[in-house]
């Protein structure tokens, strides 16, 4: 009369073919991962830059969104099993927010002194990267790397289903 709802529902049979193991670790790409990042950062970097040139206000928070979207890229793109793929999309991550408030920089000193970004671009030198990091970045951007970094990592790896994860498993038992 009163039952208490299932939690599981019964073991369904899978109807498709088996999934392939080396194909699944032969579709990783070190390259295309790092290059989805890459593109990632470039594009929100410069939209970042516009919504800050827009609203005069620097949203340093911007960055985890980004770092996300970074990890989703790399998980996309590169289709990684392993800890490169983290780490490279960590490493994207972290050094696309100091390249997104460089962008920003770059960006408002063409404004100040009334020049085009490109020839702002042209006119860094070791000496301006330093005073930029000194001067612009604060501990609040470290803080928000560091979490945009690890966003990205959480992110970057490859979601595989349970037949997946098994074909793997009986792959690397066999060649053991």
């Amino acid at each position: 009369m009163l039952r208490l709802k299932k939690k599981h529902s019964p073991i369904q049979q899978y109807t498709g073919p088996p999934p392939d193991a080396e194909r699944i670790v032969a579709q990783q790409s070190v390259w295309r991962a790092a290059a989805g990042g890459i593109g990632v950062v470039l594009v929100f970097g410069w939209l970042w830059a516009a919504l800050s040139v827009e609203t005069g206000l620097v949203y340093p928070w911007l960055t985890v969104p980004i770092g996300g979207l970074v990890g989703v890229a790399v998980r996309r793109y590169g289709r990684g099993l392993d800890w490169r793929f983290p780490l490279l999309a960590a490493a994207i991550a972290w050094i696309g927010a100091y390249a997104g408030n460089l962008i920003i920089g770059i960006v408002e000193t063409g404004r100040y002194i009334e020049a085009e970004s490109w020839r702002v671009t042209l006119g860094l030198s070791l000496d301006t990267m330093e005073n930029f990091f000194s001067n612009t970045i604060n501990p609040i951007d470290h803080i928000y790397a560091f979490c945009g970094a690890g966003v990205a990592a959480f992110l970057a790896n490859r979601r595989l289903n349970r037949r997946e994860v098994l074909a793997l498993r009986s792959m690397h038992k066999e060649q053991t």
